[in-house]
């Protein structure tokens, strides 16, 4: 019998949380600050906020439509309202500006350095399963809303 979820391996959030550790462990040994500007903190802390309220914004979404958000399971709804109207995955990219965000609040280097291969792993190997699922699971609904609607920003 075929899955009927996207089969993600890894839970993005989790990739995250351990690739902000890794640069946090790495920075302690080899530091890469970032240049000691007030600035940069001020939009570290405000990509923070704005990526917690996307976040809150999307899970809310996610109730509305009665789907889990739990990549590993079945969704019942396709969801194109709230923040799935601006991107196809706000709370991914809700990750990225909270993993920005946290680098540029503690102007850790290796926070920045170690989110290119995060973002590409989750583009790969989270993003392309959870569409090839939402195409099979949705069909024509589902490639009208990718025409629509960017898959970032």
């Amino acid at each position: 019998m075929p899955k009927d979820h996207a089969d993600v391996i890894v839970p993005p959030p989790v990739i995250h949380i351990l690739s902000i550790a890794l640069g946090g462990v790495i920075g302690n040994y080899i530091p890469m600050p970032l240049p000691d500007w007030i600035i940069l903190q001020w939009v570290g802390a405000m990509l923070s906020v704005t990526a917690i309220a996307i976040t809150l914004w999307g899970v809310h979404e996610f109730h509305v439509f009665r789907n889990p958000i739990a990549p590993i399971q079945s969704v019942n709804r396709l969801m194109v309202s709230g923040p799935y109207r601006f991107t196809r995955n706000p709370l991914y990219l809700a990750l990225i500006l909270l993993q920005l965000g946290l680098a540029l609040f503690f102007l850790n280097g290796w926070m920045v350095v170690v989110l290119l291969p995060v973002v590409l792993f989750v583009h790969h190997y989270v993003v392309a399963r959870e569409e090839a699922y939402l195409v099979q699971r949705f069909g024509s609904d589902y490639q009208a809303y990718q025409e629509r609607v960017r898959r970032w920003i």
